[in-house]
């Protein structure tokens, strides 16, 4: 016997049609619901088993950072916005307010966004937005990543080339560039590992948030024509540099860029405020007739590099081009190391050996190298291992594509930039070489007090005692 609930008599074929299509959007629904939670669901077991091949598994496999959101708010982010209630509404409008995505919005946009915002989920390998296809919704990813990809026909070989422009990842916004211009997409973004994204339709965007971005692109415009680094380009190059780029701002102390964090296919030019570079030095100490002995150390992979300093000879540090140096913003100073531009200096020679060392033996270190002030762009290909670069103040900085300035290389700018930054920003080599010496001077400073002070021969026998009674009770002196 049937157990399949017969439709109520009366209703017309339309009636049925509609009832017959809500229930199947009901049920797709609940399936992307579960396929949503499915692999999230499926890591909650951590624990090491018998079996070593899942366990190697399970220690080696990468750590995905989830989402924030719980069940319940997916639940409702996957209704659609005409069946929430003020009470859904409310709820999302706190669990939204507080996501790092939807920080730079006023309160009145992220009430408003907590209405028309939906919840994607997407596997892995799957395209969430294609280049040259027409735009129809942007994106807030919330955990997972996704790889950059814009393809572009190359007149030398006749031939279409897909070129990889870097990745994104939590915390992005994508999508908008299109919407806000009306124009196809300019690139392809592909997941890379599962992926939770917060979806807001074209429609939506246009009441909601297109006002808002739309402000946020004229400041990137006005950035643009402030510095002389664009003056060459022309209004058409200009505007497409800034439907591209993003503006973002950091917090001080807060990593703009290095230790796995930022993004590393950006070049970063400083709007507002003060930036250091930031060097962590690792060096190997050993003792030898009880005396240290220090060596810098290079990490690769599970060995290292020593560099050892095998002759000296002396060069010349040119301190040419303080127009280029003005532009940049670049301070070559710092008060740990006291590295300064100087006309003359000594230049050394190393040689380099690789084995394997015990790392108890590493001191690392972290060194500032040099502030970066308003105007200077940095990551557009100068030597950056093992460095990173922090924000000193409140920090505004404009993010630009590195691929569309090596594009728009007009004039060599962006070469020159390179050459002038790795000319004058000290290398590692040097940064250990100021540090060895300013440690020297510290422990011969140390030992020469100690000399004087011990070859002392007049003694000082005055106390107390000899300071006349009157003026002791006068001055309080017992």
């Amino acid at each position: 016997m049937s157990t399949r609930k017969r439709p109520p008599p009366g209703l017309s074929p339309e009636q049925k049609k509609a009832r017959d299509n809500k229930a199947r959007r009901r049920f797709k629904a609940y399936v992307r619901l579960v396929m949503a939670n499915l692999f999230w669901l499926g890591d909650l077991d951590d624990s090491l088993g018998e079996n070593v091949m899942l366990n190697i598994h399970k220690l080696t496999k990468k750590k995905i950072k989830k989402s924030t959101l719980t069940t319940k708010e997916k639940i409702i982010l996957s209704k659609p916005k005409e069946d929430r209630t003020e009470e859904e509404k409310h709820l999302l409008n706190r669990a939204i307010g507080g996501l790092k995505v939807f920080r730079r919005y006023p309160p009145n946009v992220k009430s408003q966004l907590a209405a028309v915002t939906y919840f994607v989920y997407i596997g892995p390998d799957r395209v969430i937005v294609k280049q040259d296809h027409a735009p129809s919704a942007m994106y807030f990813l919330l955990s997972g990543e996704g790889v950059v990809t814009v393809r572009t026909y190359d007149k030398m070989l006749k031939e279409w080339i897909e070129e990889e422009h870097g990745t994104v990842g939590p915390g992005t916004m994508f999508g908008e560039v299109a919407l806000i211009h009306g124009i196809s997409r300019t690139a392809t973004i592909t997941t890379t590992m599962p992926c939770e994204l917060l979806m807001i339709k074209k429609e939506d965007f246009n009441i909601v948030l297109k006002e808002t971005v739309w402000k946020a692109w004229e400041e990137s415009t006005r950035i643009i024509n402030r510095y002389s680094y664009f003056k060459n380009w022309d209004t058409v190059t200009k505007r497409e540099c800034s439907i591209i780029s993003r503006t973002k701002t950091y917090c001080p102390d807060e990593v703009v860029l290095g230790d796995n964090i930022g993004l590393p296919a950006y070049s970063y030019l400083i709007t507002k405020g003060t930036c250091s570079i930031i060097e962590h030095l690792q060096v190997m100490v050993t003792k030898k007739d009880g005396i240290k002995h220090h060596k810098l150390v290079i990490f690769e992979g599970e060995t290292c590099v020593v560099v050892r300093n095998k002759k000296s000879q002396k060069g010349k540090c040119s301190s040419k081009g303080k127009g280029l140096s003005s532009i940049l913003g670049l301070k070559t100073k710092s008060s740990q190391l006291g590295i300064q531009q100087s006309s003359s200096g000594k230049l050394n020679q190393y040689s380099n050996s690789v084995f394997e060392i015990n790392e108890s033996n590493i001191e690392n270190h972290f060194m500032k190298v040099c502030e970066l002030s308003e105007g200077a762009i940095f990551n557009i290909g100068e030597t950056f291992e093992r460095r990173r670069v922090v924000a000193q103040t409140n920090v505004n900085c404009l993010l630009i594509p590195r691929y569309w300035l090596i594009k728009m290389n007009k004039d060599n700018i962006w070469n020159r930039v390179q050459q002038y930054l790795n000319k004058n920003i000290p290398s590692t080599q040097k940064i250990y070489q100021e540090w060895l010496k300013e440690k020297k001077f510290v422990a011969y400073r140390k030992m020469l007090v100690q000399d004087i002070l011990a070859n002392k021969r007049v003694s000082n026998t005055n106390c107390i005692h000899n300071v006349p009674y009157s003026i002791r009770i006068k001055e309080n002196a017992d």
